[in-house]
């Protein structure tokens, strides 16, 4: 038997690789957008978890802006307080927050912090709106490619 090639002719396919070119810069733009708003998101329900929490309104607002970075495809948004070196007689604004949220069950001198667990309500609760801005985002991208 003899091998018969096949042949396969794909029509179309550099209009969609001039397409997807074309919104390379839109797509980039779009994920820059959803990443400032979800981390928005995060921020402001970190904060409204935190006063439902009853966290002193100073470590509240003491928290820094949210940072978006960026490396090569990857992007991410960092939200919430960098714990810095520990210094147990001054403790950074970022352990606060963490004593807070996890509790101190071992510290005997002070008394013990009851474990507060703003954090894990702040991300569930973030999670749904989250994920509907990035399918907008999404929607927004592919309503570009399909042009």
């Amino acid at each position: 038997m003899r091998n018969v090639p096949v042949k396969l002719k794909l029509s179309g396919f550099e209009d969609l690789l001039t397409k997807i070119e074309k919104a390379g810069g839109s797509i980039n733009a779009a994920t820059q957008k959803c990443m400032k708003n979800s981390a928005a998101i995060m921020e402001d329900e970190l904060k409204s978890k935190m006063q439902s929490a009853d966290v002193d309104s100073r470590l509240i607002n003491a928290m820094p802006a949210s940072e978006i970075q960026s490396s090569g495809n990857r992007v991410t948004a960092r939200v919430g307080y960098t714990k810095g070196v520990f210094d147990p007689k001054n403790p950074s604004d970022g352990y606060l927050a963490v004593f807070l949220n996890y509790g101190t069950p071992k510290r005997t001198k002070h008394g013990k912090v009851k474990p507060r667990g703003f954090i894990q309500k702040a991300k569930r609760s973030a999670k749904k709106k989250i994920r509907a801005e990035q399918e907008k985002t999404l929607n927004e991208i592919l309503k570009g490619l399909s042009k």
